[in-house]
């Protein structure tokens, strides 16, 4: 690799890093206020109503694989560091696995907060016409 496409590799993959810290902080923040507005609607209007019920777990479980992405992601960055100064088999291990879970959880947060937003729209908005 010419030092040219090497800092042309570090600049993207600078990028990628900034933008899946995004992505994850985005939708942690949009379950968040979509569990408290659940939470609200529990409280207030429509206690024991199953629908909401149902969309405060989909969308607690969203908030909580968000959460541990981000954890696992500044572990990654905790231990990749650690690998490169002090290469020991349990630092590598941790910096080759923790992106993996990172990735994972970033999926998960992915699919269950608009299956949750879904379901939140289908059968309690359509269906009670607010």
């Amino acid at each position: 690799m010419t030092p040219e496409q090497r800092e042309r590799y570090a600049r993207w993959q600078n990028h990628r890093v900034s933008q899946l810290s995004f992505s994850i902080n985005l939708f942690l923040g949009f379950s968040v206020a979509s569990l408290a507005y659940v939470i609200n609607l529990l409280l207030t209007s429509a206690k024991g109503n199953a629908v909401l019920e149902c969309v405060l777990i989909i969308w607690a479980f969203s908030a909580g694989a968000g959460c541990v992405a981000t954890i696992s992601r500044l572990l990654d960055f905790r231990y990749t560091a650690l690998k490169l100064r002090s290469p020991n088999s349990c630092n590598k291990f941790l910096a080759a696995h923790l992106g993996k879970v990172t990735w994972s959880m970033f999926w998960v947060q992915i699919i269950f907060y608009p299956y949750g937003a879904f379901y939140f729209i289908k059968h309690y908005v359509l269906a009670s016409g607010i």
